[in-house]
């Protein structure tokens, strides 16, 4: 079992308001992201790099494996919270809209899954990963409000202040199999 758990938020996404949020793809400015990232996680090797399934997610595991040399799997479980597709708001609207996810845990706020099924279904694809690493960290690129939900559940922090927090390509640290939250690192401009 690995010592660190290293939940990374993707890289900047281009927002497409015909599709929803899950569908987004990288653009020029997600992608040299990922590389400058991936500098970032060379100190955490020897280390295992899994991601969410959504596009956005997927590709910036896909640079920064390229970047380290090393392979990467898709897992299903990391996916975002499900949210439908939504217009293009204004940041402090988005924080307004999304902060009922964190208050109010069990009922689904924006679409299908509340706040506490989707922190359930992040903690359970973790479990079985960390349980499959032999090598000293588990890198997992995934989305900002199920890492804020998970590191939250374990430790005594706000949950929408370390979502409001986590900019893309930001990441936390956590020792494992405490899951204590060792620290917070910016995302890269």
């Amino acid at each position: 079992m690995p010592t660190t758990l290293v939940l990374v938020k993707h890289a900047q996404p281009v927002p497409d308001p015909s599709k929803p949020a899950k569908e987004w793809l990288l653009g020029a400015k997600g992608e040299s992201q990922s590389k400058r990232l991936a500098r970032r996680l060379e100190a955490f090797t020897p280390l295992r790099l899994i991601a969410s399934p959504e596009p956005k997610a997927s590709a910036t595991a896909r640079l920064v494996a390229a970047e380290l040399g090393v392979p990467v799997s898709q897992v299903e479980g990391l996916h975002e919270f499900d949210r439908p597709l939504l217009p293009l708001v204004s940041k402090a609207e988005h924080e307004r809209q999304n902060a009922p996810i964190f208050l109010y845990l069990d009922r689904p706020v924006l679409g299908k899954e509340s706040g506490r099924v989707a922190r359930d279904r992040f903690s359970a694809a973790l479990a079985a990963e960390l349980e499959r690493t032999a090598e000293r960290s588990l890198v997992v690129i995934a989305h900002g409000t199920v890492i804020s939900l998970f590191v939250a559940a374990y430790n005594q922090i706000d949950a929408f202040g370390l979502w409001k927090e986590l900019e893309c390509s930001s990441f936390v640290v956590l020792d494992v199999p405490s899951l204590v939250l060792r620290e917070v690192v910016a995302g890269a401009p």
